[in-house]
């Protein structure tokens, strides 16, 4: 059988929805992967993974004005002619619901939403999955594969993909020696910024203070990483810091994971590089504020989640996957403007000990 599996937006996304698919594989091993993600970044991480036997990427932002290069996509879908597709979680959207249907798939599954508005187009899924509203998304995306393919999936180790090669991992030491860091860690203000995502984002100068705690505690450097839109909020942070640290010009995901691998922690706000750092089992914090570490919580084993308990957070739960709207009278970011430097060491100071010991032990 020939499978389009549908990943949801985001790196992170893709990073959570990659272990079903790899436990997919493993019950079905004569079914054809197909991997369709809605953003372009996501091509670089699939391009030559034995998992997939194709790679097709449908990215509206790359795409505005141009109906000609949609219908090439399309047309390149349908001439795969799938028998099946599989919408990950959280693709609770119209256009998730709707390309599988372009494509001319007639088996489409994917899950039965809290929050299913007739405009996300639910009805033109044949088949939807039970939402467990108290899991991680790992695991409602292996509950969807065993949904689809009705054999329990067993006790199972997350895998994850390659997110950098050896030539990656040379540029990142030989980075590291020219600006003679022997201790990194790094730092990812940013976060997305689609759909109010930028309220997911700690204060820029409250990162910079925590980072020099984190450069004296471990005599370690400061790797200010994140994107091309994210310049301004690495500058805010090196602006606040009085240890060595350094604004990394933006790379190549790939190497900006290898830069990841290579640090002894990292420290960032609930986004892909999060994400990337805890699956290469890299300490990491993950400030979290609006959205729900229940459900996208760092998912290496040496990850400590951080925030301030308040009334109302998080907003963004499995309740209300596909709607960003926020309650009347509710900042969205208030809860991180609650976090203090202070309050987010008293969580970090005494974990540091137990997360930096070797990955065997930890």
């Amino acid at each position: 059988m020939k499978v389009l599996c549908v990943c949801p937006i985001g790196i992170g996304n893709y990073l959570m929805f990659y272990p079903a698919c790899r436990v997919l594989k493993r019950l079905e091993p004569h079914w054809s992967l197909h991997l369709l993600g809605l953003r372009e970044g996501i091509r670089d991480f699939a391009r030559g993974d034995p998992l997939w036997d194709g790679v097709h990427v449908f990215d509206p932002t790359q795409m505005k004005g141009k109906p000609l290069r949609r219908a090439g996509v399309i047309a390149e879908l349908r001439k795969e002619r799938f028998d099946a597709s599989i919408n990950f979680f959280p693709g609770n959207k119209w256009m998730y619901n709707a390309l599988p249907v372009l494509a001319g798939i007639s088996r489409r599954y994917g899950f039965d939403y809290p929050y299913h508005p007739v405009h996300t187009l639910p009805f033109l899924l044949t088949s939807r999955a039970p939402v467990d509203k108290s899991a991680h998304d790992v695991r409602n995306n292996l509950a969807v594969v065993a949904f689809v393919t009705g054999k329990r999936p067993g006790t199972v180790e997350y895998e994850f993909p390659s997110l950098c090669d050896e030539a990656d991992l040379d540029w990142a030491r030989q980075f590291l020696r020219r600006h003679d860091v022997r201790n990194a860690v790094a730092v990812h203000p940013g976060s997305s910024a689609d759909h109010g995502m930028a309220a997911k984002r700690w204060p820029a100068s409250r990162f910079g203070y925590l980072a020099d705690k984190l450069c004296r505690r471990l005599d370690a450097a400061a790797l200010l990483v994140g994107g091309p839109d994210e310049n301004g909020l690495k500058r805010a942070v090196a602006e606040a810091m009085s240890e060595k640290h350094m604004v990394v010009e933006p790379v190549s995901l790939r190497r900006t994971a290898a830069l990841l691998c290579l640090s002894r922690l990292a420290v960032c706000n609930d986004s892909g590089l999060m994400h990337i750092a805890s699956c290469q089992d890299v300490p990491t914090v993950g400030i979290f504020g609006p959205t729900d570490e229940r459900r996208n919580a760092p998912m290496g084993r040496r990850s400590l989640v951080v925030r301030k308990p308040m009334k109302g957070f998080p907003i963004w739960t499995t309740e209300n996957v596909g709607n960003r709207a926020v309650p009347p009278d509710v900042d969205p970011s208030a809860s991180l403007r609650a976090l203090s430097v202070e309050e987010a060491w008293q969580r970090i100071g005494p974990w540091l000990d137990r997360a930096l010991e070797p990955s065997d032990s930890a």
